[in-house]
């Protein structure tokens, strides 16, 4: 049996197909796979006052609290990718001259050397579908796949899954089997939101990031989705520079230009 549905989350509509042997218990996985997504969605969110982004804003220099486990964790992903990248992929936002090292994470307790905002942004949409789609595995079903605007995790069958940029490009299909695929789209994100969704965090605060000589799209497939969705925003900063990162995560990202076509960096697929 297999059912799907399409909620409102994560700033998108988060799509969740599954299968397996019973209705009942196929709805009721999806149910418990949304409710990982809420979770991470109010804990990690940038406008909530509630969330603990917005704990962490309020602390002062030398100040700690005590954040909820997932965020710890999503957040630790985070300053590893950023250590990682030298700071090209960085949770911090460059104001006043703060960025990743001024933090330090202890388990679930987070302190900071500077008043400081952060933005998950680059990496909670992967993680909240990866939470998904282990709450969907821990069912037994056959198979699934959870959708977050571009960001996506299956397990069960190989799946097709076609890249398609917003400038003029054909598109490519991928073929996708118990892992995932995340995507930047900067012509895409020029044209809805009028600024580029993603930034070089070794960047002077302010300057305008300009990961390639015209603008790209990038889909990265790796295991996991945190993964995957960390990965674009990298590539999109350090361009071939990300090869190294990239195979170290068993991962291949699909760059389009115009002016370059489409090409693979990192794992040979």
């Amino acid at each position: 049996m297999q059912a799907e549905r399409a909620r409102p989350w994560l700033g998108t509509i988060t799509t969740i197909r599954a299968s397996g042997d019973s209705e009942g218990a196929v709805v009721a996985a999806i149910d418990q796979a949304y409710a990982a997504i809420a979770h991470v969605h109010h804990r990690m969110s940038f406008q909530s006052a509630a969330s603990d982004l917005a704990a962490i804003a309020r602390l002062r220099p030398g100040e700690e609290a005590v954040i909820d486990h997932a965020t710890a964790a999503c957040l630790g992903r985070a300053l590893a990718f950023a250590e990682a990248s030298g700071g090209a992929f960085d949770p911090v936002l460059p104001e006043n001259g703060a960025s990743w090292r001024d933090l330090r994470l202890q388990g679930v307790r987070i302190a900071v050397r500077r008043t400081l905002r952060l933005d998950l942004s680059g990496i909670a949409k992967g993680y909240a579908v990866d939470r998904a789609c282990e709450r969907l595995a821990a069912a037994d079903l056959v198979a699934a796949m959870v959708n977050a605007g571009g960001d996506l995790r299956t397990f069960g069958p190989e799946e097709t899954v076609t890249l398609t940029p917003s400038g003029p490009a054909a598109p490519v299909a991928v073929l996708l089997q118990d892992g995932a695929l995340a995507s930047s789209d900067v012509i895409g994100s020029l044209a809805e939101y009028g600024v580029v969704q993603h930034r070089d965090g070794r960047a002077a605060p302010s300057s305008a990031a300009a990961p390639f000589p015209t603008p790209a799209f990038v889909s990265v497939a790796a295991p996991c989705c945190t993964d995957a969705d960390a990965l674009t925003k990298i590539v999109l900063a350090m361009g071939d520079d990300a090869a190294a990162l990239l195979r170290a995560h068993d991962a291949v990202a699909y760059v389009h230009q115009p002016d370059r076509g489409w090409r693979t960096i990192g794992c040979e697929m």
